[in-house]
Order: structure tokens, then C-alpha cells, then sequence
């Protein structure tokens, strides 16, 4: 129990700590958030900590095919036998206006 508990401790550190020092920033968010594979996958999808920041009332944070968000495929399963619902992810509009491809904040 003591293992899983300094594991567990370790990879919510690694979130609020590497994910702002390392990795991709695919959204404007205005902070040092980064998305990381390493850790989204260590840490159940948490480590796409800029998609999080971007977006933090969407249930799933990886929003790309490839990253990885475990915690997201236990909400879609949990959809599909009934127990989740009214489940939040972002729009096309909403990806697009925190973009960094739209630098004239066109969409706000």
C-alpha cells in the first residue's frame, strides 16, 4: 500500500511539475502548460496538461488519435452502459479560437 501511495504521489508531482517545464504546447492558453507523452501515459491521460489548461471542463484530454487517455476510455465505457452522461469535450469552434494558428484572435 505504501508504494502505491509514494507512486501514485509521484505522478500527480510529475503533472503539476514536468508538464509545465517539458513537452508540446498546442493551445494559447497563456500559461507554461505543456502536453507530455510520457506522463499522459503514466498518469492516465493527465499528462496532456495543455489540452487540460485549454479546455479544463472537457472530460477527455487527449484530443488527438494518438494520445493516449485512459481515463477518457473508462468515461466512454461508462457512457455507453449508461452510468456517465451530459459529457463535455470542446467544439471545433472552441479548438479553433484557442489555436495558436489564429494569432488576431479572430474568433473571440
Amino acid at each position: 500500500m505504501g508504494v502505491r501511495t509514494v507512486w501514485f504521489s509521484h505522478i500527480t508531482f510529475f503533472v503539476n511539475s514536468v508538464c509545465h517545464i517539458w513537452g508540446n504546447q498546442a493551445w494559447n492558453t497563456g500559461d507554461l502548460s505543456k502536453n507530455n507523452w510520457w506522463v499522459g501515459v503514466l498518469a492516465f491521460g493527465e499528462g496532456w496538461h495543455n489540452n487540460h489548461h485549454a479546455f479544463e471542463y472537457s472530460a477527455r484530454h487527449g484530443l488527438e488519435w494518438w494520445q493516449i487517455d485512459f481515463t477518457w476510455y473508462i468515461i466512454q465505457f461508462l457512457e455507453t452502459v449508461g452510468l456517465a452522461t451530459n459529457i463535455k469535450v470542446p467544439t471545433d469552434a472552441q479548438k479553433r479560437k484557442k489555436s495558436f494558428a489564429i494569432s488576431d484572435n479572430t474568433y473571440k
